[in-house]
């Protein structure tokens, strides 16, 4: 099992959760009680023991953890005008094109165990996070490699690009809590908190370029005046061993 415990140097306060699909029943871990949508797992994560959901714990979203087709009223786009979501069937049947979704039946359990009780390396790491500690953890997303930051979402079933889209596409996706709707009317969260979920592939990467690299560079320390003295000064400096053309193409 992977080291996780560069993560609680961020001192979150609420917990990364890691979430797991299996097709088997877990060992070792208890089923929850009642029924929740699956949005609202990670956040029960945060401040509960391990626990995984069978379909009849899925109220919302079994569709997206591919347990069940999307019904015809749903995939019709029937549902956007009455919520409000959108103007028009036609206009709510594009998500369906596009929306992230597991394959039929390759999840039979969705297992979630928040950060201080992880006891096995998880398909996905659920991080809320404000806006400081967002920074931080993308800046690691693309510290070694450079790859550019995803922020896919949309109105309705956000649930997807929180599960699905990371596990299927191997990227870190993040958004903003109050946006999703059905989160938004579920409360899940306050509004304005940054939800980043890293898969599996991504994790030891990011564990690596969090331990390497330096979390509040100095530039960010030293106010607006400092910080554009600082690149003067910085381009003085490397006027001596560059052409100024080459420096910053004057």
């Amino acid at each position: 099992m992977r080291d996780y415990s560069i993560f609680k140097k961020f001192g979150f306060e609420r917990q990364p959760v890691g979430v797991s699909f299996s097709l088997k029943k877990p060992e070792g871990i208890p089923q929850m009680e009642g029924s929740l949508g699956v949005c609202e797992m990670f956040a029960k994560a945060q401040n509960s023991p391990p626990f995984y959901a069978a379909r009849e714990n899925v109220q919302c979203g079994t569709q997206v953890m591919g347990m069940e087709p999307f019904p015809p009223i749903m995939f019709s786009g029937q549902l956007g005008s009455e919520f409000s979501m959108f103007k028009t069937p036609s206009v709510n049947r594009r998500v369906y094109d596009y929306v992230p979704i597991m394959p039929q039946n390759s999840v039979q359990y969705i297992i979630h165990a928040p950060l201080d009780q992880l006891t096995f390396d998880p398909d996905l790491l659920i991080i809320t996070a404000n806006t400081a500690q967002a920074e931080i953890i993308l800046r690691a997303g693309s510290y070694s490699d450079g790859h550019m930051w995803n922020a896919k979402g949309s109105t309705c079933l956000a649930c997807a690009w929180y599960y699905a889209y990371p596990y299927l596409k191997g990227e870190l996706n993040y958004g903003v809590s109050g946006l999703g709707f059905s989160m938004k009317a579920r409360e899940v969260l306050p509004d304005g908190l940054i939800i980043i979920t890293i898969p599996s592939e991504m994790m030891s990467m990011m564990i690596e370029n969090l331990n390497d690299m330096e979390w509040e560079p100095h530039w960010y320390k030293l106010g607006r005046d400092g910080f554009v003295q600082g690149v003067k000064d910085m381009e003085a400096r490397l006027s001596k061993d560059y052409p100024s053309d080459l420096v910053w193409g004057k």
